[in-house]
């Protein structure tokens, strides 16, 4: 049923968020709290009535909880679920000082922007106001497009124009989430802004560009790495946002478990051999391998990395960035580096059989390599590497382990909500059960976590050791599922009672785990 037929249903009127004049004070008239609890969100106030956007219009018991609290008539609209949700993170979230500093400085250069392009001035005048009439409010917008990133924890900011609408989206904790987009009047100069931080051609617009800002916001140094492509209608922008202060942590603060962590410890102290950390892009890859290395450094080794980019300087290791622009690859790269003499060498990423093969006699040949490697779960990834084209015997002799590992978002502790599971649901997640209904939270939302549930990300691994055991698997059965309960038998476990544990722990949702549940 549409959106319209339900509205007639209940006797309400339907409109769209999107297109909808919020009266501020109304707002104010509730907490982000309740407005959350309730999905709900004051539109505007008559002398003795309230209207009140909603989207589960069978819910008397909001409309009615809102009226007790306002002291006024509940005078409900229907609303779409999504830009509720959205509006819902402007009007109590983003739109404090910073969110509307952002809005003034929107509008201020857009109204630059019309007046550049007023009928009255010349062809010339009118083309410099793509740049040079709206670049200071221009300028303002995009520092403030960076301040909010940074106040949101975001990895990422993406800005889209489609079909004559703009679009902001960062991403959080590896999620996507919509934010106010600049008017689209002012996209094209938003673009043109920041191709001209990044030292891009601001005159190519058919062509891909890729480009790095330095730069500091509210005394934080960033990174930028900018991508710029064309798309139907207008230039797409993704910024990856790298804070440059920040401390790389150390293995214990990462979240492992407490065996694991001793028994990956163990692995990475060997004297030669190749540790692989294997995931799907975004899952911590890089932050793990940085990890391993700050934990066995020392002045008596001589450290060496291969980095596709280098996204953080680690004290006291040489680091190498790759540079396709110069055919200056990584079996280009690890050829040079192993005439440095190097003890322990980190490889960004394993690509093709070439690297491969680089990695495995260097393993065989008294050093020690990481690497990462994009693969499911760790058995896949000895499969992965003969599809890459290594022999079975290099897989076995130089292969120390591998890390796999995803991450799942933290449930927010000042807001999750506890919910009792019981032994069948339980049971039909495959989970051993107690018996008994077992307590698992779920994610709600609140002012601490702007509104998303969570707050901060944790990992889900598993660790493959190789043993001597699994070194004798005849090389027809690596590809099988030999090695997978050969590895069970000697303590392997599987990434999804990783999972389970993190959920029945309180540490994160169903909803998170869920599709990690069939991995293993």
């Amino acid at each position: 049923m549409s959106l319209d037929a339900v509205a007639r249903e209940h006797r309400m009127a339907f409109v769209h968020l999107d297109d909808y004049e919020v009266e501020r004070s109304a707002v104010e008239l509730i907490s982000y709290d309740v407005a959350r609890r309730f999905q709900v969100l004051p539109l505007f106030r008559l002398p003795d009535r309230l209207a009140l956007a909603v989207c589960r219009p069978q819910d008397l018991r909001a409309q009615d909880f809102v009226a007790r609290l306002t002291g006024l008539a509940i005078e409900p609209v229907l609303v779409d679920t999504e830009p509720l949700e959205q509006a819902l993170r402007r009007y109590y979230l983003v739109e404090g000082q910073s969110g509307r500093e952002l809005a003034r400085v929107a509008s201020e250069a857009a109204e630059r922007r019309k007046a550049a392009r007023s009928p009255d001035q010349g062809p010339a005048r009118q083309l410099a106001g793509d740049t040079a009439s709206d670049s200071a409010p221009v300028a303002r917008l995009v520092e403030r497009l960076l301040t909010q990133a940074l106040h949101l924890r975001a990895s990422d900011l993406h800005l889209e124009c489609a079909r004559g609408k703009a679009r902001l989206r960062y991403r959080v904790d590896g999620m996507l989430h919509d934010f106010p987009a600049p008017p689209v009047e002012i996209y094209p100069a938003v673009v043109s802004r920041i191709k001209i931080l990044a030292d891009l051609d601001i005159a190519e617009k058919r062509r891909p560009q890729d480009g790095r800002i330095s730069i500091v916001v509210e005394e934080e140094p960033l990174d930028l790495r900018v991508s710029v492509v064309p798309q139907l209608d207008a230039e797409g922008v993704v910024i990856r946002i790298l804070r440059t202060d920040v401390r790389v942590r150390t293995l214990e603060e990462l979240g492992f478990g407490r065996e694991t962590l001793h028994r990956y410890r163990k692995l990475i102290l060997r004297s030669h051999g190749i540790v692989l950390v294997t995931g799907p892009t975004g899952s911590g890859k890089t932050t793990t391998l940085y990890a391993t290395l700050s934990h066995i450094n020392s002045p008596r080794r001589k450290i060496v990395t291969l980095e596709d980019p280098v996204e953080y300087r680690l004290d006291g290791i040489c680091q190498i960035p790759v540079r396709a622009d110069l055919n200056f690859s990584f079996p280009e790269g690890l050829r040079a580096v192993l005439r440095h003499d190097p003890d322990v060498l980190m490889i960004g990423e394993i690509r093709d059989h070439e690297s491969a093969e680089i990695a495995v006699r260097a393993s065989l040949t008294g050093h020690l390599l990481f690497a990462s490697l994009h693969t499911n779960d760790a058995p896949q990834t000895v499969t992965r590497l003969l599809d890459i084209g290594l022999e079975p015997y290099q897989v076995t002799t130089s292969l120390l382990g591998v890390l796999a590992q995803r991450l799942v978002r933290r449930l927010c502790p000042h807001c999750k909500r506890a919910v009792e599971i019981t032994p069948q649901q339980l049971q039909a997640l495959g989970i051993k059960t107690p018996g008994r209904p077992t307590l698992c939270f779920e994610a709600v939302g609140c002012k601490e976590c702007l509104g998303l549930g969570y707050r901060g990300r944790l990992p889900i691994y598993e660790l493959l050791e190789f043993s001597e055991a699994l070194r004798r698997i005849p090389a027809a059965e690596l590809r099988s599922e030999t090695l997978f309960e050969m590895a069970r038998q000697e303590g392997f476990v599987p990434m999804k009672h990783c999972a389970a544990a993190a959920w029945l722990e309180g540490q994160t949702s169903l909803e998170e785990i869920e599709p990690l549940l069939g991995v293993g």
